[in-house]
């Protein structure tokens, strides 16, 4: 089967490589379609500490399911399906108490989503395949992405009517916005400084600024700029959010002013991952039609294309940019 191949910083190719085998509790799934991430473009870029080449890169993928084995109970050759990227041991300290998404001892599929198959045992598919309808197959490819903003505001502990501002509208600002208006009730203004990327934002309903200002219950930095926390800390109400959302690069500091959290009240708090029960909703509201994400799935490339597409997400030319693997 073809494979795109992370080789080394900065270089991907497309490979033959061997197609997963299935056992009796097997499930295989033929991939359909495949986001490309921002933990893609790092590696591209710099390398990753849990990412060694040669490998298959990507994980936010959809696809249908080509093969069971004798033992699967719960699925079918023909149902379309998301797969989540891990799933957690379920009984480690994290897990237990009740912060899944900072779960070590994960489970993984048998390779990455930027492929032609990929293959789940029984145990993975209970707790990290979850079946979708084939109108939403397409945007089920950003069940990761969006669960990961799920979690982050459902650890907001938010108010309905609460007011919020998402600095930064790529990707992960614009579906922190979506579910924090959509989902959570809230009042969601954004803030970039490119106009191009605000644009989006605003054919979605969303009041945009390029200078923000005023006070909000919360703010959600998705940019991980270590200068924006100072400059926004002073925006938020008493006993509001300050949410550091990006991944910040290792080592680096901030500097503010800690009276301002200490006389006001304020939760600064971090977020990474997703906890499963956050996939697994996000995937009913999209198939509840409630939760609607097609805005994001307008940049589609073809498997032969895959190096235009990488370069279009590395440039960040498209808000988001996926690959059609497969019918």
């Amino acid at each position: 089967m073809k494979a795109v191949m992370y080789e080394g910083i900065g270089k991907i190719s497309i490979r033959d490589v061997e197609k997963p085998k299935i056992e009796e509790d097997g499930i295989l799934v033929k991939i359909m379609y495949s986001f490309i991430c921002s933990t893609d473009i790092k590696t591209f870029k710099q390398g990753h500490p849990m990412i060694k080449p040669p490998t298959i890169l990507g994980h936010e993928c959809s696809g249908r399911i080509v093969e069971v084995g004798s033992k699967v109970e719960g699925f079918e050759v023909g149902d379309f399906v998301a797969i989540a990227p891990f799933v957690n041991c379920g009984e480690c300290e994290q897990c237990i108490g009740g912060n899944p998404e900072g779960c070590r001892n994960r489970s993984f599929p048998s390779n990455g989503a930027m492929t032609e198959f990929l293959s789940v045992d029984m145990s993975y598919a209970r707790k990290g395949v979850w079946k979708v309808s084939e109108s939403q197959i397409k945007e089920a490819a950003l069940a990761e992405p969006m669960a990961c903003a799920l979690t982050s505001c459902r650890n907001m502990k938010l108010q309905p009517g609460g007011s919020v501002l998402v600095v930064g509208a790529g990707i992960m600002g614009m579906l922190n916005a979506t579910a924090l208006r959509d989902i959570y009730g809230q009042i969601v203004k954004m803030t970039d400084t490119r106009e191009d990327r605000l644009k989006l934002a605003e054919e979605m309903g969303f009041p945009t600024s390029l200078e923000a200002s005023g006070k909000v219950n919360s703010i959600v930095l998705t940019a991980p700029i270590p200068e924006l926390i100072d400059k926004y800390l002073p925006m938020v109400k008493l006993f509001g959010n300050l949410v550091l959302f990006g991944g910040y690069p290792k080592g680096i500091k901030a500097s503010f002013d800690p009276n301002v959290i200490h006389y006001n009240g304020i939760r600064m708090t971090g977020t990474t991952g997703f906890a499963p029960k956050d996939f697994a909703a996000a995937i009913s509201l999209m198939n509840s039609g409630q939760l609607v994400l097609k805005p994001f799935t307008n940049r589609i490339y073809e498997f032969s294309d895959f190096e235009e597409a990488f370069n279009n997400a590395v440039e960040g030319r498209s808000i988001k940019v996926g690959i059609k693997v497969g019918e």
